[in-house]
């Protein structure tokens, strides 16, 4: 635990009842508030990107699982992560392997636009419009936390992409949390059941990534894909990395984003809400409710 607290030492940077005459939410409105809700840019929300990071690292013993650190000490390997996000995994890496090159892409520019390592650059685009990279240009390929975003439909086309701005030999990385827990108590069941919810409203598939290996395994030019699974219990029953992914699960319940569509979404008071997510202290004490968390990576094979 000691690990995840020295990181981050050095990490970068009630509603109320409408009349009839006021203003009545429409579907596009609707839809905004729930992209703002997932694509969340708050500080809250970075802070919890950054420490979740660095939870990850510490689960998995590494910052990923491919086998290309001696080519990242050597030099000269070209990184590129997709959807970076606020760049915590980039920023860590890019530091750590001072003689390599890293490159970002996401739809937001959330990520340092200017203290950053001089091997680190940033791309502001929407990878679902295709990477605007040649093919074979990477000699490893990332991509995390985007099991909420994707479509299965954009996750073909994502993982294609992934593949072909690959070089053979090169390796692609995809890491996330599968998106259910075992073991959890009623109210935490209620709050998830309301998130799994909001995501179906866009076609967005939240058990996806207990078969993205065998999703993967439909691209060609690519070796075995390799699966790796890591489980924590969240709170104190989960000792001191249960206390951090609770204290994580509390910030995310508590925003003012989450409170707004999740108890729309359940179709109760904002009060009622925070009343639940106030429970949940009692309730993680009670239970062991396991989050397993997971990476998939594979190497590119030659064209045949």
């Amino acid at each position: 635990m000691g690990n995840i607290k020295s990181h981050l030492k050095h990490k970068r940077p009630s509603i109320k009842k409408i009349p009839e005459f006021d203003h009545i939410e429409s579907d596009q409105e609707r839809n905004e508030k729930l992209i703002d809700y997932y694509l969340s840019t708050s500080i809250d929300s970075i802070d919890r990107l950054h420490i979740y990071h660095f939870l990850r690292a510490y689960i998995f013993q590494s910052s990923f699982s491919s086998p290309v650190e001696d080519k990242l000490i050597e030099g000269g390997c070209k990184v590129l992560d997709v959807g970076c996000g606020a760049a915590t995994w980039l920023l860590d890496l890019s530091n750590k392997y001072e003689n390599s090159y890293f490159y970002g892409v996401d739809i937001k520019p959330i990520y340092p636009q200017e203290i950053k390592p001089n091997n680190l650059e940033f791309i502001e685009a929407d990878v679902t419009n295709r990477l605007s990279f040649h093919d074979n240009e990477f000699d490893f390929t990332h991509l995390e936390n985007m099991s909420f975003v994707f479509t299965p439909d954009q996750w073909d086309f994502i993982l294609s992409e992934l593949v072909r701005v690959t070089k053979p030999g090169g390796y692609i990385e995809i890491s996330d949390r599968r998106n259910g827990y075992i073991g959890e108590g009623p109210i935490f069941r209620k709050l998830t059941d309301a998130i799994w919810s909001t995501y179906s409203k866009r076609n967005i598939d939240v058990k996806l990534v207990y078969k993205l290996d065998s999703k993967f395994e439909l691209q060609p030019n690519i070796g075995k894909v390799h699966r790796i699974e890591k489980d924590l219990i969240i709170g104190p029953n989960g000792d001191k990395i249960g206390l951090v992914f609770q204290d994580l699960t509390f910030s995310y319940h508590k925003s003012e984003l989450s409170i707004k569509v999740l108890s729309e979404e359940m179709g109760i008071s904002e009060e009622e809400y925070k009343n639940m997510v106030e429970n949940l202290v009692e309730e993680f004490k009670q239970t062991s409710t396991e989050s397993v968390h997971v990476r998939f990576w594979t190497q590119k094979q030659l064209s045949e």
